[in-house]
């Protein structure tokens, strides 16, 4: 008799064990934390670069620029210059760091073509991140952020003015 109750003890504890990992297959789902995770950090390096960027147009009541004075053209953040009256590099100088991109992310660029200046990133179409962009698509303007692709890959353009 006492063999018999032990088993069927095991028996529910079993049961019971996989109607918990059911329920938590449904519940959590750890593509959307995921998700989730990479937003949040993107929004945080979009606010970062756009922080310093303008703290840079303050101080120099110009846009970063490049090495020599000519105007950012698809180059990579952390090689522009604040032409303040001292320059400095946005890699690090004046307590201002242009973020590592994140997994699966390019790394940030900048434009300037007249008085529009962007910077931008790109990730491939058929991967979380790409679902992300288009998620924070419906938390900035559309003359903030544009989002576009060539069928392979994803290219953000985050506008710091038009």
């Amino acid at each position: 008799m006492k063999k018999a109750f032990s088993l069927i003890e095991l028996l529910i504890t079993i049961a019971l064990a996989g109607v918990m990992v059911i329920l938590s297959v449904n519940y959590l789902n750890i593509s959307t934390l995921s998700k989730q995770n990479i937003k949040t950090e993107l929004q945080s390096h979009l606010n970062i670069i756009t922080a310093t960027i303008l703290q840079c147009k303050e101080l120099s009541n110009m846009m970063p620029i490049q090495s020599g004075g000519a105007l950012a053209n698809n180059t990579l953040l952390d090689t522009l210059d604040c032409n303040t009256s001292t320059p400095y590099s946005l890699d690090g100088g004046k307590g201002s760091f242009i973020p590592e991109p994140l997994t699966g992310f390019a790394n940030y660029t900048a434009t300037q073509n007249g008085n529009i200046f962007y910077f931008s990133t790109t990730t491939a179409l058929d991967s979380n991140n790409y679902e992300v962009l288009q998620e924070l698509n419906s938390s900035y303007s559309m003359m903030q952020y544009q989002l576009t692709n060539d069928g392979t890959t994803a290219k953000l353009n985050f506008y710091l003015s038009r």
